[in-house]
């Protein structure tokens, strides 16, 4: 929103002002002093390995106009003149409230995005498609949890129409409290797949808790979800407001086949819906972008923008970073970057489209450990890996951990084993990938954040320069 005073900050977070002016206004909200900008409003976060109050001195060192305390905090020496400091019961708690104030305040329609895979790139699909014909804002990087959203919410302006919002979770309850914070107008749900399953007991687990976004709609609301999905039909079929539905499945509301993979930057589709059949292409190749494109579409028939306007709009879509970029570099290999994360189904989606993409000479995996699977985690990664083998992939680099399973089965399953390596480090499986690959190799780079298989594409890139 427009600069916040110390007023709404007294009044949204429930503080109580002990040094400096009420006129005082803050250019932003900040939990990090490593990201804080000059102007900003600390909030001194208790958090599992790190204290926030420990870093408020730093904080109005680095330019913050004041700080968000909780009782009972002393600032060390004398408090600086001309900052402002405000205490509270819990600073987190009083970060949401305030976040939930300025949702209040802003008279727009905000959208709220969950699902365990795809969220990101649907996201960045449904603001590109719906500034078409609206002001639309959208969740910045992957401020998508209990401490991003809130801060997330602080970007809202009052010119804009829509805001499209991500969100994750590890854990029930969490989409439920960011709905009490975001009060969404629409949802989207994705899909349910075998990700957080350290957290969960099962799939159904997983689905009751990304089906808190439905009940957190208001009874007016719209919820766009996956028809090809049983869960998330489930979650669908108890919310009693308008539904839009999306899939390959004949009974869906918008509706993709002769979905044909063409190129890395092309994958064409027919699309059907309000009673119309439109040739489309996206500029990636993957039928899991046109799932992706077909949740936007509904969203866009939700606020009315034009038919023509979408299909147009969907051969110039972007991608977020590290999602699925394609790298083409001077020396001849080209690389798909989509090392930011990785979950079994969707690994398992990227490996067809290195299958499936034509003229090249050998398909490489390098794949990351998949994180917090539970005590599934072995057996899913042996699946991927089999599935690899099967899909003729030449090459597979695991990486770390239960990354060892992967490469065991694409053994296996036929793959020589001079041909299936595995790493305990991603800088010792860049090295070995930096010094393996030549030209008319294709490069697929997937992993969970924490396994850095970025460092992979780093290595890549300091052999070769890209081609522009």
């Amino acid at each position: 929103m427009s600069n916040l005073s110390v007023r709404d900050v007294e009044a949204g977070a429930k503080g109580t002002l002990v040094a400096g002016s009420r006129d005082t206004l803050f250019a932003g909200m900040s939990i990090d002093t490593r990201t804080l900008g000059q102007g900003d409003l600390f909030f001194a976060i208790r958090g599992i390995n790190q204290d926030g109050h420990k870093f408020v001195p730093d904080a109005l060192a680095k330019g913050a106009l004041g700080a968000v305390v909780e009782h009972g905090y002393e600032y060390p020496g004398e408090f600086p003149s001309g900052r402002v400091l405000i205490k509270v019961e819990d600073t987190h708690r009083a970060l949401k409230d305030l976040a939930r104030s300025v949702r209040r305040r802003w008279p727009g329609t905000l959208v709220a995005l969950t699902g365990s895979m795809g969220k990101t790139t649907t996201r960045e699909f449904a603001a590109q498609v719906l500034r078409t014909k609206f002001s639309v804002y959208r969740t910045p990087g992957n401020y998508n949890n209990l401490y991003g959203l809130p801060l997330a919410l602080f970007g809202l302006r009052p010119e804009h129409e829509i805001g499209v919002f991500e969100m994750g979770m590890s854990a029930p309850g969490e989409i439920s409290e960011m709905c009490r914070i975001a009060e969404p107008d629409v949802g989207i749900i994705t899909n349910v797949a075998p990700v957080h399953l350290a957290f969960f007991n099962s799939l159904e687990d997983i689905a009751e808790a990304k089906g808190e976004l439905a009940r957190g709609l208001p009874p007016d609301g719209t919820l766009v979800y996956n028809a090809d999905d049983p869960l998330v039909s489930g979650i669908a079929a108890r919310f009693g407001g308008r539904k839009i539905s999306f899939g390959i499945s004949a009974s869906a509301d918008v509706r993709a086949h002769k979905i044909e993979i063409v190129s890395l930057d092309e994958t064409r589709f027919r699309i059907s819906f309000a009673g119309k059949t439109h040739a489309a292409s996206l500029p990636f190749a993957g039928a899991h972008y046109v799932m992706n494109a077909l949740a936007t579409v509904a969203l866009g028939c939700r606020f009315g923008v034009a038919a023509e306007k979408m299909i147009k709009a969907l051969p110039n879509l972007q991608q977020a970073s590290m999602r699925g970029q394609i790298l083409r570099f001077k020396k001849g290999f080209t690389v798909i970057d989509d090392s930011y994360n990785s979950n079994p189904r969707a690994l398992m989606q990227m490996i067809q489209v290195l299958a499936k993409a034509p003229s090249f000479a050998r398909r490489i995996l390098a794949a990351g450990e998949m994180l917090e699977l539970g005590n599934s985690a072995d057996s899913l990664h042996a699946e991927c890996g089999g599935f690899a083998a099967d899909q003729g992939i030449d090459v597979l680099i695991g990486v770390r951990g239960s990354a060892r399973e992967m490469v065991r089965a694409a053994v296996a399953h036929g793959m020589p084993e001079t041909q299936a390596h595995f790493f305990e480090d991603s800088g010792a499986a860049a090295d070995f990938v930096g010094g393996a690959v030549r030209s008319k190799d294709l490069v697929l780079v997937k992993g969970s954040r924490g396994v850095h298989t970025e460092k992979i594409v780093q290595k890549l890139r300091s052999i070769s320069e890209l081609n522009v």
